[in-house]
C-alpha cells in the first residue's frame, strides 16, 4: 500500500454498524477505482468499478441482509490497493 496514494480522507461510517455503512473519500486526479467489499472467505459482496474519476465518491452500502461479521473494503487505485476493516455486529 503506498501512502502516496492518490485517495484522501477516507472515511467509513458508522463503523462498527447494525447494517448501512457510508463510504466516502476523495480521489485527487482522474484515475480508474474499482471498490470493493469482500467477506472473509473472500466472496464479493459489493463491487463498483469508476473510469477516470476525480472527485468526491460517497456510498451508502447496507449489508443488513449478509451475516454479522468482519468485512473488507477494498479500494483499488493506479497506485495500489487500499484496505479497510468494516464490523458488521
Amino acid at each position: 500500500e503506498s501512502e502516496n496514494s492518490t485517495i484522501d480522507n477516507l472515511t467509513i461510517y458508522p463503523n462498527p454498524s447494525r447494517d448501512i455503512f457510508n463510504i466516502t473519500f476523495t480521489s485527487n486526479e482522474k484515475q480508474d477505482l474499482e471498490i470493493r467489499i469482500i467477506n472473509v472467505i473472500g466472496e464479493h459482496v459489493f463491487i463498483e468499478s469508476k473510469q477516470q474519476f476525480v472527485g468526491e465518491y460517497t456510498k451508502q452500502i447496507d449489508l443488513k441482509e449478509y451475516p454479522k461479521a468482519i468485512y473488507f473494503l477494498e479500494i483499488e487505485t493506479d497506485y495500489g490497493v487500499i484496505n479497510k476493516k468494516l464490523i458488521l455486529q
